[in-house]
């Protein structure tokens, strides 16, 4: 694939999915060498330890919708990345729409596993959704016949959520 037809692609994809940024397939994003702190945390992007790593964390606050507001500016692993859903596109091995079908199906199990999460409660929309989950999953927990129904369903969408993501998206390349 030319190089100008893999970015007409890759945004066309990218902006049907952000799931890299909006806290769905990681929780944060190591802050790499060329990365400026002190410049991302002016854009809002704020740098903090997380698992003995320097981490901008997910979801990005300047993920708007399907966009990034500071794209031109954005860390460096962000303008590194590419999900496996890119990179087969790229590498020629499935169409675009093949991977843009796989995005549609991995938006719909996560917006199920949101759905799911505020009928538990959890409305914490600025945490990634693993972090929430296992936040419905930390006692005490409602011990209703109707929670314990939700929690067993959140659990099988959440991994098959999870077992998709590792399978059709997330890289060697850890984010």
């Amino acid at each position: 694939m030319k190089e100008s037809a893999y970015s007409e692609s890759a945004a066309r994809l990218c902006s049907a999915c952000g799931m890299c940024c909006n806290g769905v397939l990681f929780h944060g994003m190591a802050v790499q060498p060329k990365d400026s702190i002190r410049a991302m945390a002016a854009k809002g992007l704020k740098a903090k330890r997380r698992d003995g790593e320097l981490q901008f964390l997910q979801p990005c606050p300047a993920h708007d919708g399907n966009c990034c507001r500071i794209y031109a500016d954005r860390p460096q692993r962000c303008s590194e990345f590419a999900c496996r859903q890119l990179q087969g596109v790229f590498n020629g091995e499935f169409l675009e729409s093949a991977a843009m079908e796989k995005i549609q199906e991995a938006k719909r199990r996560s917006d199920r596993v949101r759905e799911l999460l505020e009928m538990l409660g959890d409305d914490r929309k600025s945490r990634p959704l693993a972090t929430r989950c296992a936040g419905v999953f930390t006692p005490p927990l409602d011990p209703s016949p109707q929670a314990e129904a939700l929690r067993e369903e959140l659990r099988r969408a959440m991994s098959a959520l999870e077992e998709m993501l590792a399978k059709d998206f997330r890289t060697g390349q850890a984010r």
